[in-house]
């Protein structure tokens, strides 16, 4: 099951990517070069139940919950870059704590050449699990090959264009020398001294690509280019890389001998439009005798953006630890598609399933949340 069931959604998230460069424009967002790029990520749920029967009609009284944390950064320039990734699935009650699986890493990357992408790494991973009997501590050196690039600036050059075209400000959409004009003043938005000084720039740019209306933009034009400016909440990036290593292990989870262990880790990042974003990240490491001791992460999520009142995003987790030969996995697929029918208000619908070891069946979770900012 395991392995078909990895593969048939990894297979599934690459078919929506697929779907979005069908549907891409003709500007390629991974062609934009931003010498720093940031990348990161937060994502915090917690849910409880309680349920008590004072009759004693149901098979057994509930009284737990679970709190998962995923915490990923990623920076890239030149000369340097490091990640920061964060992972806990915890089970708690208010009797005690049942289950709780945390992997917690740091690796810091140094590129020979600030225009070539080969790259040295050294790196430390930590994790902690209730089936362990102790914390887990190993350091790593490798090498590597790749860079990730932050395209989100030329992401909202193209929203501002696509927003002057539809609306008649301008009479064809603007080539793509311009375009990327944009994104540049826009991704050094920090060295104006105000909004309005930036905005000023971007209008210069807009009229001197000749296909702006007699009448020019108006102030309408220009607050709309403010609001596509200043909204970063759909992030866009271009890029992977892979690094395989050699790592000690100085603190063994089961109290075993300490290992040398062989590292790999994959990422990947894919746009061909505004409204898109694919991802996926891997990590492996294995001891000498890796078909029989080893842990495995994969991580895919796609979001898009349908309308400005419709998104959705589907993110598949997958993690595998290997000891004496037995494997335990554990899935993870999840569906959160967000309504916003006016400015301000928010109706979500969340959908969580989950597979872990000793389980038959998966775990369902549905939320459905109407929310709305008053003030």
């Amino acid at each position: 099951m395991t392995v078909s069931f990895v593969r048939n959604h990894i297979l599934l998230l690459v078919l929506l990517a697929a779907v979005s460069v069908a549907a891409s424009g003709a500007v390629p967002l991974c062609n934009y070069r931003a010498p720093n790029s940031d990348i990161d990520n937060l994502g915090i749920s917690f849910s409880y139940h309680y349920y008590n029967d004072p009759y004693g009609l149901s098979d057994r009284d509930i009284d737990s919950g679970q709190l998962l944390l995923n915490y990923f950064r990623r920076h890239d320039s030149p000369d340097l870059g490091y990640d920061i990734s964060v992972k806990n699935d915890m089970h708690i009650s208010t009797v005690a704590l049942s289950s709780f699986l945390i992997n917690a890493q740091g690796n810091f990357k140094r590129y020979f050449s600030p225009d070539r992408p080969f790259f040295g790494i050294a790196g430390v991973t930590a994790k902690s699990a209730s089936s362990y009997k102790t914390i887990g501590l190993f350091a790593k050196l490798g090498v590597g090959y790749g860079r990730f690039t932050d395209v989100t600036p030329l992401s909202k050059a193209i929203k501002i264009d696509a927003y002057l075209f539809k609306h008649g400000s301008i009479t064809s959409h603007m080539e793509e020398i311009d375009l990327e004009s944009l994104a540049h003043e826009i991704d050094n938005a920090d060295t104006y001294k105000s909004m309005n000084a930036l905005l000023g720039s971007l209008q210069d740019i807009i009229n001197g690509s000749g296909f702006v209306r007699p009448s020019g933009l108006n102030a309408l034009d220009i607050y709309k280019m403010a609001q596509i400016v200043q909204d970063n909440s759909h992030p866009r990036y271009c890029g992977g890389s892979f690094s395989v290593g050699l790592g000690y292990e100085i603190i063994d989870p089961m109290q075993e001998s300490n290992d040398l262990l062989a590292t790999a880790s994959i990422d990947y990042a894919f746009t061909t439009t505004p409204k898109a974003q694919f991802l996926i990240r891997g990590d492996f490491s294995g001891a000498y005798n890796f078909l029989r001791t080893n842990q495995m992460d994969i991580k895919t999520s796609y979001d898009y953006t349908v309308t400005d009142w419709l998104s959705a995003a589907v993110a598949y987790s997958f993690s595998r630890e290997t000891w004496d030969g037995v494997p335990t996995d554990k899935h993870e697929l999840s569906l959160d598609v967000t309504f916003t029918p006016v400015k301000g208000a928010s109706v979500v619908l969340s959908m969580h399933f989950a597979h872990e070891p000793y389980y038959l069946e998966w775990k369902q979770e549905i939320k459905f949340q109407i929310g709305m900012k008053l003030l």
